[in-house]
């Protein structure tokens, strides 16, 4: 995923073990590779959840635009059993956070502003040559 110079797993394992109902985090570059993943998810998870979701995020990034919401920094999937965060963390880079329902969306939203604010930064995935699709600032 990263190599151990700017290895992230260790904080998003600890935003994982942190914030109730929590099951697992990944840190993706914009063209969909994993950059770090928290604690228990494989290499393999962390690869598909990386390529879904910068699909998804581009995709709804794209939908918001064209129907006048504007720049998009977040967006919410709800499934049955689990909903999942994708958002903006830095510069061609975003997050996915996959999070059981009984969890309080709006804890989970504040802390994961909370811990972009502190490391966003660091999380910057640099480019690659080509356009990005995932590229902005966080409000």
């Amino acid at each position: 995923m990263s190599d151990s110079r700017d290895d992230l797993s260790w904080v998003l394992t600890d935003f994982a073990q942190r914030v109730v109902d929590v099951d697992c985090v990944v840190l993706w570059s914009s063209d969909g590779f994993p950059r770090a993943a928290s604690e228990g998810v494989s290499k393999e998870q962390a690869e598909d959840l990386a390529a879904m979701s910068a699909s998804a995020f581009s995709s709804s990034k794209r939908v918001s635009v064209i129907g006048g919401g504007g720049d998009l920094s977040k967006t919410v999937i709800e499934g049955a059993n689990r909903f999942v965060i994708l958002a903006l963390a830095a510069e061609r880079t975003g997050i996915t956070v996959c999070v059981d329902t009984a969890a309080d969306p709006l804890i989970v939203n504040v802390e994961l502003d909370r811990l972009l604010a502190q490391v966003g930064e660091h999380l910057v995935t640099e480019g690659r040559g080509g356009a990005d699709s995932l590229t902005g600032t966080r409000p």
